[in-house]
């Protein structure tokens, strides 16, 4: 009899902790269904863990309805690896740049790579969605070897980071929007051209009215041919790191962009550091190997 009583107490108080979770926690955080519930957005740890081995292993080189253009990723890093010697960055803060290698935002191999599709596409304008590091090695690379002739303009609601990396000057001569992305003009985007970039480091979140949502659905399909397009934080394949996960990043992005190039003959991979440092660490080893100190999460799309 006492077990009996035990069993239907334990079961008392899960369906009443149930109820708590499902009563309680959608006040908390203003959503119908709590963090972790199939409804929800957010993964449960739970589930994710007990299928750790199959989200977050590399089975098969191809993805399914995805060109990955894997020789002609290597043929322009052929290209991309004349200029690796010029770099002018350093690991450090130094004199004169903006930039430096060791920093948790944008490091090495994001950075040679960038640094390198400037040199090698010669833009004429880049049009930057988030700010910081990653516009510190832009505006290196635009004073050091393109004179500044590269217009600017940076999309930041919250600039502080740009700020701070900012030399004298750099106010004045480039294009600060503290817009949200949502309502900055359309125009910006319009104004690219060929062999421009567009450079994304957004929210990473695709939602109602997001930042993401607008540029996917209105900015990407506008673009005009031969734009060049790069989002940061992409991994392959398509994943996000394990560690990153279990700390409760929650972002969608990678999810959303896989889903965007599957059978999209419109956009072309052209550089994915992921992929290629995955698979061919052997020739970074050996050309690039700054590329491994810190490897890289970018990936580079062309409108065709």
């Amino acid at each position: 009899m006492k077990q009996r009583i035990k069993k239907v107490g334990k079961w008392v108080l899960s369906r009443t902790l149930n109820k708590v979770n499902y009563d309680i926690l959608p006040l908390k955080y203003r959503t119908k269904y709590p963090p972790g519930h199939f409804a929800s957005p957010i993964p449960s740890k739970e589930e994710i863990l007990k299928n750790a081995d199959k989200i977050f292993s590399i089975i098969d080189k191809k993805i399914a309805g995805i060109d990955l253009n894997e020789e002609g990723q290597l043929a322009l890093l052929g290209e991309i690896k004349k200029y690796y010697d010029e770099r002018p960055f350093a690991d450090e803060k130094k004199e004169g740049l903006r930039y430096h290698f060791k920093n948790e935002f944008y490091p090495y191999s994001d950075a040679i790579f960038l640094y390198g599709v400037m040199k090698h596409f010669k833009p004429g304008r880049i049009v930057e969605v988030g700010s910081g590091y990653s516009s510190a090695a832009i505006l290196d690379t635009n004073e050091y070897f393109f004179k500044n002739k590269i217009k600017c303009c940076f999309i930041d609601p919250e600039p502080d980071r740009l700020f701070s990396l900012f030399k004298k000057g750099d106010k004045e001569n480039h294009k600060i929007v503290t817009d949200l992305l949502q309502d900055a003009d359309i125009g910006l985007f319009e104004q690219l051209e060929a062999n421009d970039i567009l450079f994304i480091d957004s929210s990473h979140v695709l939602k109602i009215g997001s930042d993401l949502s607008r540029i996917f659905f209105e900015i990407m399909p506008m673009l005009k041919t031969g734009v060049l397009i790069h989002f940061h934080d992409i991994f392959y394949p398509f994943e996000y790191p394990k560690d990153w996960v279990f700390k409760g990043v929650a972002w969608n992005e990678n999810y959303i962009l896989r889903a965007f190039l599957q059978y999209n003959p419109e956009f072309k991979i052209t550089l994915f550091n992921s992929f290629l440092e995955h698979y061919h660490a052997k020739w970074f080893s050996e050309n690039m190997p700054l590329c491994l100190e810190g490897k890289g999460a970018s990936i580079w799309l062309r409108k065709l």
